[in-house]
């Protein structure tokens, strides 16, 4: 039996995820930001904006460094290793009534 919990409002949660290459489900990630609203769009806390550190035998694609203007030395300086980075984005998607929406 499942219970029904119409007390927890629903929300968005926009989110934005870099790597370090051309294609994000095969290179190294780099950043990971997100907004939460309500659903009047009422921006919900601060923003979450965390890097991932990339590994030390990784080199990243230098136009992707271009384009998102994140170097390997500031994600190696700001960031949390890549489990403990997945960790935290699971964290954001698993909440109740949670409706993701990528950029």
């Amino acid at each position: 039996m499942t219970v029904k919990n119409d007390s927890i409002q629903s929300t968005f949660l926009f989110h934005d995820y870099e790597t370090f290459g051309t294609h994000p489900a095969l290179d190294r990630p780099a950043q990971f930001a997100a907004l939460r609203t309500d659903n009047d769009f009422n921006v919900i806390g601060e923003p979450d904006v965390f890097y991932c550190k990339p590994a030390d035998d990784y080199l990243p694609q230098p136009g992707a460094v271009l384009i998102t203007g994140i170097t390997p030395q500031e994600a190696r300086e700001k960031g949390e290793n890549e489990a403990a980075f997945a960790r935290r984005i699971h964290a954001l998607f698993t909440v109740p009534k949670n409706l993701r929406c990528g950029l």
